[in-house]
């Protein structure tokens, strides 16, 4: 991964964790050196429920997010469906 799309990847990860924050997650974006960068998403009322997610972009150029073990979440661009799905696999009571 380039400098350029850690940047970028970085930017996706920072908006997806707005929208979780909102959802009630608690979340914590790292960039490991030789690593993607990745946006660790817990579940505060149960934190053994927790997943990694990664922004990373395809042969194509557009940007997805992803669990950690390959399952596609969705597209960048709509970071509100992406925060849905995600909350939806680790089942977070919305306040």
């Amino acid at each position: 991964m380039t400098t350029v799309d850690r940047s970028e990847a970085m930017d996706h990860l920072e908006r997806l964790a707005v929208q979780l924050e909102a959802h009630s997650f608690q979340v914590r974006l790292t960039a490991p050196a030789g690593l993607y960068p990745r946006l660790r998403v817990i579940n505060p009322i149960e934190p053994t429920m927790a997943e990694d997610v990664l922004a990373s972009n395809a042969s194509d150029g557009e940007w997805w997010y992803w669990l950690s073990w390959a399952g596609r979440i969705g597209h960048a661009s709509d970071v509100v469906t992406a925060a849905e799905r995600i909350a939806s696999v680790l089942h977070v009571i919305r306040r």
